[in-house]
């Protein structure tokens, strides 16, 4: 009976005995991979980081070009913009010389016509009256031709003055009327003489009272004049 109960557990000691012993199952071992196949594959992940690089690039130097035409475009279109408010500022200067200019001969075509219908404004008259005083404070006066009627009211006065090589210094002409008692109506005219290799002029027409006594007073301030100068007196119209 014991031979009996002992014969399972001789069994199973048996299995353990023979499963201990039997010999371990090698692991699988784990694919390798040689690095000659990795190698293209690096390669070709390289060129397409290059790519990319190179089309990153080209974005941003399409970027910039971009920008440098819109800068370009600006600054054209602010010049336009500059030379059409200019074009503007002259045109609206022109029209206003074509107003002055058609105004003046509006103006003229009435004088023109006051003229030829015999109310004219004034009557032109060529009336010499003699050269001006040298110098010295000289005090001349000069009679008014009757070709000056006594109806005038007021005489245009020309005078002019030239000096080339002449000594002398500065002289003031004064040209003058008697209007009432002491009282002068009067202008001036200034002229310098010196040593010089050139010519210098100055001239004034200014109007006049028509004085009574018809006399046109000439007088002179600086030293007399020695050299090349000249100088004359007229009335060239009157009113």
């Amino acid at each position: 009976m014991l031979t009996v109960a002992l014969t399972p557990g001789c069994t199973l000691y048996q299995a353990l005995v023979e499963r201990i012993s039997r010999p371990a199952t090698p692991p699988q071992a784990l694919p390798t991979t040689t690095p000659s196949t990795l190698e293209p594959k690096l390669d070709a992940m390289r060129e397409r980081l290059g790519r990319m690089e190179q089309a990153l690039a080209e974005v941003r130097e399409q970027g910039r070009q971009r920008q440098q035409s819109e800068i370009q475009t600006q600054k054209a279109f602010s010049e336009l913009r500059k030379g059409v408010w200019n074009t503007q500022v002259a045109v609206t200067d022109v029209q206003k010389q074509i107003r002055q200019v058609t105004a003046q001969q509006a103006a003229l075509s009435v004088q023109l016509q006051n003229t030829a219908s015999g109310s004219a404004d004034f009557w032109a008259v060529d009336v010499p009256l003699g050269e001006l005083p040298n110098g010295g404070s000289q005090r001349e006066t000069r009679r008014i031709p009757t070709l000056v009627p006594d109806k005038a009211r007021e005489i245009l006065v020309y005078a002019q003055i030239a000096t080339g090589y002449v000594k002398g210094g500065a002289h003031r002409f004064r040209i003058s009327v008697q209007v009432e008692g002491e009282r002068q109506a009067a202008f001036y005219l200034y002229a310098f003489g010196q040593p010089q290799p050139s010519w210098s002029y100055n001239s004034d027409n200014v109007w006049l009272p028509m004085p009574k006594n018809r006399e046109l007073i000439l007088q002179t301030e600086g030293a007399p004049f020695f050299g090349d100068w000249s100088s004359e007196v007229r009335i060239i119209a009157y009113r």
